[in-house]
Formats: C-alpha cells, structure tokens, sequence
C-alpha cells in the first residue's frame, strides 16, 4: 500500500512539474500535434515546395469534417498561401504549430475536431497520380506551362483539376511566340 501511495504521489509531483502525461504523444508529434484519427489529409514538405498546387486539398477542405488548416512553422506564409486561400474560401482558419518535436513528412494538414472514418490521409504524389490518369510527363514536369489547345482538351479530360498549374495558350500568346510545352520536340 505504502509502495502505491508513493507511486501516486511521484506521479503528481511529475505531472506538477512537466505537465500531464500525454496520450500517444509519438503519433502527435508525427502529425502537427494532432491525433492521426483527426487528420483528412496531408502534404509533405516535398509537395509544399514543388511548383504544383495540389487542387485535392480545396475538395477536402470542403469536406463538412473540415475544421481547420494545421501548417509546419518552419514554413514561410509563401509557400503555403494557395492552400490559406482555399482554407479562407471555405471560411476555415488555420493554425501554424511548431515543435522541436515534430517528426516526419508532414507539412501541411487538414484537421477534423473529432475522429473520422480511417482513410489514405497522405495526399499520392502528384506526378504519380497524372501518369495514372494518362497525362504526357512533358505536361506533368512542366507546371506552369502554356498549353496548345489540344493539350489543353487533354489535361481537362483527364485531369481537369489540374487547370489551376497550367496556362491555355492565347491568340495573344501565339503571336508573341509562345509554344505549348507538350508538342515540342526533344
């Protein structure tokens, strides 16, 4: 009995001088600080700092599970401000956390209150998933890039999405000399 009370006693004395014990701290500390079972999705700090805004994040954010935006605090409001935007579009805030704790991958989360049905909360590469839907890595290498009309038909038939990372190109443009990416030799 003694050997109990002592052990309680311990624990208050720690808890009173580190906090409470955290529960599945490993797992917060992997995502944001937030329990895995709460998050619809990330990105990676890789996907962050590629050129392609990646437009899954506006459907999840609309999503009615979708409470607010967790973003890594060693990124710059730069480099995360498409997804800002989406988030303030859909009236949900954001919270920048940062932790010399924090482990792993993720950048960028979406977070939900309460738990949500277990899904693939790590958002697929995006080069990965266009070359699944059939686009030419010409497309997909070059973001940003003005697009013939052809091209452009292609992109919105297979991943319309995607509009957002590329330009169609213009009367205007073609005068100027602009050439779509695609149809270029080499």
């Amino acid at each position: 009995m003694e050997k109990q009370e002592k052990s309680k006693l311990e624990k208050k004395v720690m808890e009173g001088a580190f906090g409470p014990k955290e529960i599945k701290k490993g797992e917060k500390d992997r995502f944001l600080g937030e329990y895995k079972e709460r998050i619809l999705a990330y990105l990676t700090f890789d996907q962050i700092r590629s050129e392609a805004i990646y437009p899954q994040i506006k459907e999840i954010l609309a999503e009615p599970e979708a409470d607010f935006l967790v973003i890594h605090g060693s990124l710059s409001t730069e480099e995360v401000k498409p997804y800002l935007e989406m988030a303030q579009e859909q009236g949900l805030s954001f919270r920048k956390k940062n932790s010399p704790d924090f482990k792993g991958e993720v950048a960028l989360a979406i977070v939900s209150k309460k738990a949500v049905a277990a899904r693939d909360r790590k958002i697929m590469d995006r080069q990965e998933r266009l070359q699944k839907q059939g686009l030419s890595d010409k497309i997909i290498k070059n973001v940003g890039a003005y697009l013939c009309k052809d091209c452009w038909n292609d992109l919105l038939a297979n991943a319309p999405e995607e509009k957002i990372n590329y330009k169609k190109i213009s009367l205007l443009d073609r005068l100027a000399g602009v050439d779509c990416i695609s149809c270029q030799d080499g």
